[in-house]
């Protein structure tokens, strides 16, 4: 099926390596968000006359750039074109005609909120079309075109706020896929929204939010999910985030003229007023995208029941801490009254510290996963399968760092400059399977292979973990006071 009628035109797209699938690139599911449109919610996407040629991907969000070499080099080794205009996205079928029913992944990228983009090498969709899956992968609005609040762009909007333009870019993308997706041969009630670092942070935000009801089946959140996975990034409410924001910083008397900067322009501008060196725009809790803070809403219940898979890797490497007192500053910051706890566990400065930031985001992750499985037990929200990747990947010492997985779960190893070895290629197998059959049936088992063991729903009574390394396998995770500490504190 090369060619399909989506609600703004027909579309063509190319066949994959795989001949029998289809990949349509650059279908845009909004109208640019330029000029006026800059700061406003997702517009619909205008009509086109003719076949549109799908055979490219669109521009990315403008960003800044991956800070680090390590990323760079692993996923991002080329340059890519921006643009403000890049709310398009990219789909994989291997469906033949329009009434096949397929399952549905509706793929978040990651990048901290500040970059990334959905068509990159590592997120191909050939693997899960050849096990009867549709990937969709989507470009969103980031850094201070995603996040952007201010009280003058409050008080043209009229429900009173800002920000969140990247969330709704999401909403707005969900809701097309639901409009469309059988025209791919995809079924709109069994659709999984999943997503990685900042992507599952904001599958999880879409999972509390409102305005999302019914739109989704399932949910998959790596390395960034569960009640404040990350303490130095707990969504601030609208109020606060605009104390630390003032449009005149850019250089500009008003609103009006910031929007007629241009987006490089404002890009750099911006990046000179960042009130703290590390800090990242990201969601806020605007009383209407977000009603309510994450942690909030999960433990209050105020989430719909779906099966949710979520895991994190052995070795996440992510330091949200230069040092003891700024671990401090961060931990009273988000936890209050629990923060001397907590810190009561840490170590102090010195060698011992150094290697605490190195385990600090995968003890944080650990306990953030397992948390939100007890917590939905206790509210009956339905199964949650947790994971671990702890394979060492081939060619350096990084071990599985955070964002590992991603090579495995879409099964794109050749894509990558690692010299993989026949036990990455069979855990890529695991990993793609596992999760596409998620995708079809709410459970990773499903019409699982022999040779993959049953992966169990983490529970009070069985609280086990899928390892994903040399070998696959149910585990009891081991954990220290730190991660029981923090399990504790945030359910």
């Amino acid at each position: 099926m090369r060619e399909t009628t989506v609600e703004n035109g027909k579309v063509r797209g190319i066949p994959c390596g795989w001949p029998s699938i289809t990949a349509y690139y650059g279908i845009p599911y909004a109208a640019p968000p330029v000029g006026e449109l800059r700061w406003k919610a997702p517009q619909p996407a205008a009509d086109w006359e003719g076949v549109r040629d799908c055979a490219r991907a669109s521009a990315k969000c403008p960003q800044l750039g991956v800070a680090s070499p390590f990323f760079i080099r692993e996923f991002y080794p080329c340059e890519e074109e921006m643009s403000e205009d890049c709310l398009y996205l990219n789909v994989w079928t291997p469906a033949q005609s329009t009434d096949e029913k397929l399952p549905v992944i509706f793929w978040i990228h990651g990048g901290a909120f500040m970059t990334g983009y959905g068509h990159s090498a590592h997120f191909d969709g050939e693997h899960f079309a050849r096990q009867g899956v549709i990937l969709v992968t989507i470009n969103y609005r980031l850094n201070i075109f995603g996040w952007m609040v201010s009280k003058e762009l409050d008080a043209e909007n009229e429900k009173g706020i800002s920000g969140n333009y990247g969330l709704l870019d999401q909403i707005a993308a969900l809701k097309w896929v639901r409009r469309n997706i059988a025209s791919f041969g995809g079924d709109p009630e069994n659709i999984t929204i999943a997503g990685q670092s900042a992507g599952a942070a904001c599958v999880q935000a879409l999972v509390c939010s409102p305005l999302t009801k019914g739109l989704y089946a399932k949910a998959i959140m790596q390395s960034g999910g569960g009640p404040s996975p990350f303490p130095d990034m707990v969504f601030p409410t609208l109020e606060e985030a605009e104390k630390e924001t003032d449009i005149t910083a850019l250089g500009v008397k008003n609103l009006a003229e910031a929007r007629a900067l241009s987006g490089a322009e404002l890009l750099d501008r911006w990046k000179k007023t960042m009130p703290r060196p590390v800090l990242q725009r990201y969601p806020v809790v605007d009383g209407y995208v977000l009603t309510n803070g994450v942690a909030e809403t999960i433990t209050a219940g105020d989430t719909p029941e779906v099966p949710i898979l979520i895991g994190y890797t052995a070795r996440e490497g992510l330091a949200f801490a230069r040092d003891r007192k700024n671990l401090e500053e961060i931990m009273h910051r988000t936890l209050g009254e629990k923060a001397d706890g907590y810190l009561s566990l840490c170590p102090q400065d010195g060698p011992e510290f150094e290697q605490y930031k190195t385990d600090m985001a995968t003890e944080l992750l650990q306990s953030a996963a397992q948390a939100l499985a007890l917590i939905r037990e206790q509210q009956q929200k339905g199964e949650t399968y947790v994971y671990c990747l702890d394979r060492n990947l081939p060619g350096d010492d990084k071990g599985p760092f955070h964002a590992a997985d991603l090579w495995y779960v879409f099964r794109t190893l050749l894509r990558s400059w690692r010299p993989w070895e026949a036990e990455d290629h069979m855990l890529a197998y695991a990993c793609n399977t596992y999760w596409a059959n998620f995708a079809k049936y709410g459970t990773p088992n499903g019409d699982r292979k022999p040779e993959l063991p049953a992966w169990t729903p983490y529970t009070a009574e069985h609280p086990q973990t899928m390892r994903l390394g040399d070998t696959c396998e149910m585990i009891v995770r081991e954990s220290n006071a730190r991660v029981q500490r923090r399990q504790e504190d945030i359910m």
